[in-house]
């Protein structure tokens, strides 16, 4: 239904038109309509025409008529009033409703939010228990395997030190054995080494009686062959010295002004053969010249005839002679 400004339908609108115009309809036939009009300068005005009279009894009737019809509209216009009434009555009951039906829809609405909020919030805090479930299930089993491994790591610890122990007693055990085999064997090595320092020493003491006597022999060979080793060099030296001496004179160039009464006394080292590895003067006859001169005869001299048997010819390898100007063959 559609509504004006003022919430009147147009049916009600074009109701009350109606019964404005009959009204008025009636009104205009009811009144003696009789207008003065002024009469027109220079025009003859016609008779004025009257009206007829109506009866009482026509007039009466057209009252009750009048009547009857403005009780009519007045009733058709108090039950318009009542629809009019109820129809802003119903729309303010639609309205009341509409708006309660909006506030109930927002009600709806906003709990409806709220419950999806409170959903939400459950589902997450749901999802947050099942997370923290889900670590705690992790914590759990991560400590269920740290305590088993502790376990399996103490019981291996244990099975290792009982192990060890077994290992220790059995290695105490066969140290003991080992030591009792060491100390039998070492009872028997020291008796085998005292009879083999016995026999050592009575070996050692044979050994030192046959070498005291070995020495003896020996020494006194020695003596013997020192006694005739001498006696042969003895001789030798009576016999090659002086035969040296010439030789040495024979390639001695005397210096001119030689004092008389002096003497160089020389070291001569030789080889096997007699050959002259070096001649030093170790006592100097006070004139350098000669001792010179007394040196390069020397070298000169080389080889230097020495005996070459055996034992004489090392007591010849180091000789130390003396030289005069006098015993010098010029």
């Amino acid at each position: 239904m559609v509504r004006s400004g003022f919430g009147l339908t147009p049916r009600s609108i074009a109701l009350s038109l109606a019964v404005h115009a009959v009204l008025a309809a009636l009104l205009f036939v009811s009144l003696d309509w009789t207008p003065t009009r002024k009469p027109m300068a220079g025009r003859p005005q016609p008779e004025p025409i009257k009206a007829a009279m109506v009866s009482e009894a026509e007039i009466e009737r057209q009252l009750q008529e009048i009547r009857a019809s403005e009780e009519k509209k007045r009733l058709e216009e108090e039950k318009a009033k009542q629809r009019l009434a109820d129809l802003q009555r119903q729309a303010k009951e639609a309205e009341r409703k509409r708006e309660a039906e909006q506030k109930r829809v927002a009600e709806l609405e906003r709990k409806k939010k709220a419950e999806q909020k409170r959903v939400a919030e459950l589902e997450r805090k749901k999802k947050a228990e099942q997370e923290q479930a889900k670590q705690l299930a992790l914590k759990r089993k991560t400590e269920e395997e740290r305590l088993a491994k502790l376990k399996k790591e103490e019981q291996a610890k244990q099975d290792r030190e009982a192990e060890e122990k077994r290992q220790a007693e059995l290695a105490r055990k066969k140290k003991l054995e080992a030591e009792k085999k060491r100390q039998a064997e070492l009872a028997r090595k020291k008796k085998l080494e005292a009879e083999r320092k016995r026999k050592a020493e009575v070996e050692r003491e044979r050994k030192l009686a046959e070498q005291e006597r070995e020495r003896r022999e020996a020494a006194l060979q020695a003596q013997l062959e020192a006694e005739r080793v001498a006696r042969l060099v003895d001789a030798a030296r009576g016999q090659y010295v002086p035969i040296i001496r010439q030789k040495v004179s024979r390639n001695w160039n005397q210096p001119p002004n030689t004092r008389s009464g002096i003497a160089a006394r020389v070291q001569v080292r030789l080889s096997a053969g007699g050959e002259v590895i070096n001649a030093r003067i170790v006592k100097s006859s006070g004139d350098p010249i000669f001792d010179r001169s007394v040196e390069n005869a020397v070298y000169k001299a080389s080889p230097l005839p020495i005996p070459q048997e055996r034992g004489i010819n090392e007591q010849f390898r180091s000789l130390t002679l003396t030289f005069k100007p006098e015993d010098l063959i010029s």
